[in-house]
């Protein structure tokens, strides 16, 4: 395949393509018709293979490179999806080097679908979920924990020299009070689970730490930490390798499923709305999505290993 650049009108043909493929009305004239773009030139296939793999990066880039922050093609509006994939495709390459070199500088990290326990100096138990990233600073006053990414689950060992430990995200800190518990990062806020014991949650800029029990979760921003709710079902169990639900839309379903999965899984707006249970095997994400075909009225089509549609059995 030739190494030649590409030319930018077929790199924001090839973007364009992607955002029609994803959008919830494209037919199948039109998914011919892209077949037939992709093969009418080689520089049109090198075209979509870029857009594939820069798009496989879209969750995990931040807004710090100075691109507008991507989660998934589902949550942009046609016009900003095709702005950010174009600028990505050709100036991108730089802001892909910021956000590689931000991820694997962290001092532990985990790709996509990996999950990694740590056992930390004093005995703290550290569980890194999917594509997350952690700094971890222990010295002779402090034990700090740094989220950069994704999320982990931190079980509390008592600290013989008394040191506080912390862990410290973009809106603020979480101080456990022996504790079990969860921090993970969305998007513009921090989604805190506590398993036992209690933690302590101060923003940035907020004027007073909020106490969490032990069975609540809770988001919060720079400013302010929200109302309390009681923890879903089977919080905290990928740790152990499952997903569990009960009775979660399955649109929600494979949004969560498609941080453990290279790729994207899309869900048609048909059957987002049908209701799933169980606990799923996280090491397998074929296998779940088999396993949804067998509970729900679905059928799994896969265009590539890493494009896959949920849609109504029925159509």
């Amino acid at each position: 395949m030739s190494d030649l650049p590409l030319e930018r009108s077929v790199v924001r043909e090839a973007a364009r393509w992607y955002m029609r493929l994803n959008d919830m009305d494209h037919d199948a004239a039109q998914h011919v018709r892209f077949e037939q773009w992709r093969k009418q030139h080689p520089d049109h296939e090198r075209a979509w293979q870029l857009a594939q793999r820069v798009s496989q990066q879209w969750q995990g880039i931040p807004s710090g490179v100075g691109l507008p922050t991507l989660d998934r093609a589902d949550q942009l509006s046609r016009r900003s999806g095709l702005k950010a994939l174009v600028l990505l495709m050709t100036a991108g390459p730089a802001a892909l080097v910021a956000w590689r070199q931000s991820s694997w500088s962290a001092d532990e990290r985990t790709a996509i679908g990996e999950q990694r326990q740590i056992n930390l100096p004093d005995g703290t138990q550290l569980n890194l979920n999917t594509q997350s990233a952690v700094d971890i600073v222990f010295d002779a006053t402090q034990r700090l924990i740094r989220l950069r990414a994704g999320e982990i689950l931190v079980t509390t060992a008592q600290d013989r020299l008394k040191r506080p430990l912390l862990v410290q995200t973009d809106q603020g800190n979480v101080r456990p009070v022996g504790t079990r518990f969860s921090v993970r990062l969305e998007e513009a806020q921090s989604l805190v689970s506590v398993f036992a014991g209690a933690v302590d949650i101060q923003p940035n800029r907020g004027n007073a730490e909020v106490r969490l029990n032990a069975g609540q979760n809770v988001r919060f921003d720079n400013h302010h930490v929200l109302a309390a709710t009681a923890l879903p079902a089977g919080s905290g169990d990928w740790a152990q390798g499952v997903l569990r639900v009960e009775r979660m839309p399955l649109s929600a379903f494979v949004r969560e499923l498609n941080r453990y999965r290279p790729g994207w899984i899309r869900c048609e707006p048909q059957v987002g709305e049908l209701l799933i249970s169980g606990a799923f095997q996280l090491r397998d994400t074929d296998l779940v999505l088999s396993a949804v075909s067998r509970a729900l009225p679905v059928s799994v089509v896969y265009r590539t290993r890493y494009w896959v549609t949920l849609q109504s059995r029925l159509a």
